[in-house]
Parts: structure tokens; sequence; C-alpha cells
């Protein structure tokens, strides 16, 4: 039998909406993570959790990702780094936090040196930003 160790939710949100109504949407989402976490078995806190934030025209789709035992030790090492457009998500979701913070959400450990370069590249293959910015 497969033993999960991680686990994703997401919502669709209208742009357009209240902050106010989005940020109760993320903390409903962030209760019942942890309410199924407890259900499989899995302490809320010894999780590592994140968020990501895709733009779909007029709607954000919001993730929100949690992470435990053999998932989150590869998270915190860096050995799964997202790139591109995952990448970005990741980061744009996270962007309250440190940058120590994020790198490490975002897959890539204690490397920043790296996170910053592959976020740039990333930025620059979806024409987020010029190839010439800096």
């Amino acid at each position: 039998m497969v033993k999960h160790t991680q686990a994703h939710m997401s919502r669709k949100l209208n742009k357009n909406q209240p902050l106010a109504l989005k940020e109760r949407t993320k903390s409903q989402m962030e209760y019942y993570m942890g309410a199924k976490l407890l259900e499989i078995g899995v302490n809320p806190k010894s999780a590592i959790c994140r968020w990501s934030l895709e733009l779909q025209g007029g709607e954000e789709v919001w993730t929100y990702s949690a992470f435990w035992g053999e998932s989150k030790e590869q998270l915190l090492l860096g050995q799964q780094p997202l790139q591109g457009a995952a990448l970005l998500n990741c980061a744009r979701a996270n962007t309250s936090q440190e940058l120590a913070a994020v790198a490490q959400l975002c897959g890539y450990g204690k490397d920043f040196d790296s996170f910053q370069e592959a976020l740039k590249q990333a930025q620059q293959a979806t024409g987020e930003i010029e190839s010439g910015a800096s």
C-alpha cells in the first residue's frame, strides 16, 4: 500500500472578490487541510504547508499544499525545486514571508542563489520581466 506524504487542495476565486472574502476562503482551506491531516493520522503541526497562486484570466486558483514525512524532508533539503510557472505561482503566493522561507517552500532548501536565478529565468520565460531587466 502506498503511503502518501503530501496533500493538495485548490479553490477558484474571482480576482475582483474583496480581499476579506479571499482571506476567509484561504482560512477555511487551512482549517479543512488540518482536519484532513488529522483524519489520516498526521499531526498538522508536523507538516510544512505552502500556498500557490495561479492566475487564470479573471480568476485566481489558490492551492494549499501540505508535506510531511519523505516529501517534507525532500522539500527541506531542496531535492525537488519547482521550475517555470509552478515556481512563479509558489513565489507569488508566499511573498508575505521572508526570502529564506519562500526559497524553502518552493523546494530550494537554503540555496537562495539558485532560487533567485530560477525565479528570474521563469519570469523571463513567461514574459513577466524583460530579459535585459535585473
